[in-house]
């Protein structure tokens, strides 16, 4: 199976997602934070991602008896390589898209009380002030990261593609 199919896949696709954010995750981690996605299809996508070399095992620790392992994305293995690149952007709007619809089709919902957004803003900048810009983003959401659900938190997803516009040909 190539990677590109690999990712496509929903359930897969959030695994990735999820490891990649946090550096490295335990099935447990996976299971307790996507809660949508049933324990045995967790580790069943997890054994598919090791089996084609996208996760490797970084730690293992016995627990009462079996050996939980740690996993992380495979230093070699790349998202922004031609076809990684493309299902990735597919597999990422499809997602969201899929999401927006479902929110939007549940009539109880306040999209002024929750906070949704939509905006598309073009800046000038040079790749230094890019650059910086995109570890600025990075320094303000990573305290955020790992908070767990409880004390008035209430879940959100923060959704940032960043890219060059289409440049027209003269």
């Amino acid at each position: 199976m190539d990677h590109a199919k690999l990712i496509l896949n929903p359930a897969r696709y959030r695994i990735l997602q999820y490891i990649r954010v946090h550096k490295n995750a335990r099935a447990l981690d996976l299971i307790e934070n996507l809660k949508d996605i049933p324990r045995a299809t967790v580790y069943h996508h997890l054994s598919i991602l090791e089996k084609h070399q996208v996760i490797q095992v970084v730690d293992e620790t016995r627990v009462r008896g079996t050996v939980e392992k740690t996993y992380a994305i495979k230093e070699d293995f790349s998202f922004a390589d031609g076809d990684n690149a493309s299902a990735l952007s597919t597999a990422f709007h499809l997602e969201s898209m899929q999401e927006m619809n479902k929110y939007f089709e549940d009539k109880r919902n306040d999209y002024r009380k929750d906070n949704v957004l939509f905006t598309s803003i073009m800046l000038n900048v040079t790749e230094q002030e890019y650059a910086q810009l995109l570890q600025e983003i990075a320094d303000v959401v990573s305290p955020y990261i790992n908070h767990k659900p409880g004390d008035g938190r209430a879940l959100r997803k923060l959704s940032i593609i960043s890219a060059p516009p289409n440049k027209s040909k003269p």
